[in-house]
């Protein structure tokens, strides 16, 4: 039996909002633009989760190294996952594919972190319009991510739930390996990028 995923409760109920934002603004690349109070809000809410995930990770990765902002997970994370900036997420539903950690170095963050969580976080009414579909699609998809790693790391097991409780929107970039009886698993995010035949 699989273990339920630490903190995937809590993604599922930002992706519920977010799916929710769908009736309004249809996720197209058309419309990455649109920006919401509601888009603000989950950017948030994933990036600070993403924040809190990343630090147990690194913690669980490399006990003696300090770890407390973006910008400390960096050499952690892409020493355990050299792949992790290249790494894709897809959405079937809308035929959409992103990479949320691209651009990502030891001195840049990725512009959804960047340009959108933290002028929302620090300066919300000077930087409305940075609160785009786009940057909310990108912050909950790197949430989704970053469980699948968190999990993996301590549980040694991919993340594959009950049916009831799979991701409504997000997979990895290609279809899952397992697919069948009751249980939804992800398999390895990475898989996309090995080589052929590898």
């Amino acid at each position: 039996m699989s273990t339920t995923p630490k903190h995937w409760n809590y993604f599922l109920a930002v992706e519920a909002e977010l799916v929710a934002c769908s009736r309004y603004v249809e996720f197209s690349r058309a419309n990455y633009a649109c920006y919401s109070n509601e888009f603000a809000k989950l950017i948030v809410l994933a990036a600070a989760e993403v924040d809190s995930i990343w630090q147990e990770l690194c913690a669980h990765l490399n006990a003696s190294a300090r770890a407390e902002k973006i910008t400390d997970y960096y050499t952690i994370l892409l020493a355990q996952y050299p792949l992790l900036t290249q790494c894709e997420i897809a959405i079937p539903r809308y035929q959409l594919t992103f990479c949320p950690w691209k651009d990502w170095t030891d001195i840049q963050r990725p512009d959804w972190w960047s340009k959108s969580y933290n002028k929302l976080k620090h300066e919300r009414t000077a930087h409305f319009s940075s609160a785009t579909l786009e940057a909310a699609l990108n912050a909950v998809g790197a949430q989704f991510l970053a469980l699948q790693l968190y999990h993996h790391a301590v549980n040694n097991e991919h993340v594959s739930v009950d049916l009831s409780m799979r991701s409504a929107l997000f997979a990895p970039r290609l279809p899952d390996t397992y697919k069948g009886g009751t249980f939804w698993g992800y398999g390895d995010p990475f898989a996309h990028l090995a080589p052929p035949g590898a």
